[in-house]
């Protein structure tokens, strides 16, 4: 009987689930230029238009983002707080001339009055013609964000990451 109670005490501490490994894809710099506020509401959520107007990213390669695409997100405010569900599209450059096309999704919650990150996370997916990098077309991204001091010369930065489940 004992055995059976040490067995049931110490079950719950018994991991039975699958591993977790990841790969740091990129780090991802954008800087957004003259954004449009206000450019619609669908179901009470207001849209801007934020466009990238430059960026630079390394990581499996290095190079830069095209000043095309951007951020369309619906957002509300409420207490002083923006919740933003993300709705970015932006292509990469690499420094050996390979496209790299990024459709993300995410959500991006922060204080409204000092831009302080509450939640920034983001899901990514790529396409690509570049044989090097196709594998990538079947890489569903996990990526956190952070808001980047005005001084850095960009606002923006992605932690991506390739997330799988090992055996």
């Amino acid at each position: 009987m004992k055995k059976l109670l040490i067995i049931l005490l110490f079950l719950p501490f018994v991991s039975f689930g699958q591993k977790i490994k990841g790969e740091k894809l990129f780090s991802i710099k954008v800087a957004v230029g003259e954004w449009q506020s206000s450019v619609g509401e669908y179901l009470n959520l207001n849209t801007i238009y934020a466009p990238y107007s430059k960026g630079v990213f390394d990581g499996i390669t290095n190079g830069k983002v095209l000043p095309v695409g951007g951020d369309y997100p619906l957002y509300f405010m409420e207490d002083g707080k923006t919740y933003a569900d993300l709705d970015i599209d932006m292509v990469l450059l690499t420094n050996d001339n390979d496209k790299i096309y990024c459709k993300v999704t995410g959500v991006f919650n922060y204080v409204t009055e000092t831009f302080e990150s509450l939640k920034f996370q983001t899901h990514w997916r790529f396409r690509t013609s570049s044989e090097k990098f196709k594998y990538l077309n079947d890489v569903m991204g996990t990526g956190f964000g952070s808001v980047l001091s005005a001084d850095s010369g960009y606002h923006f930065q992605h932690n991506v990451y390739d997330i799988q489940i090992t055996e």
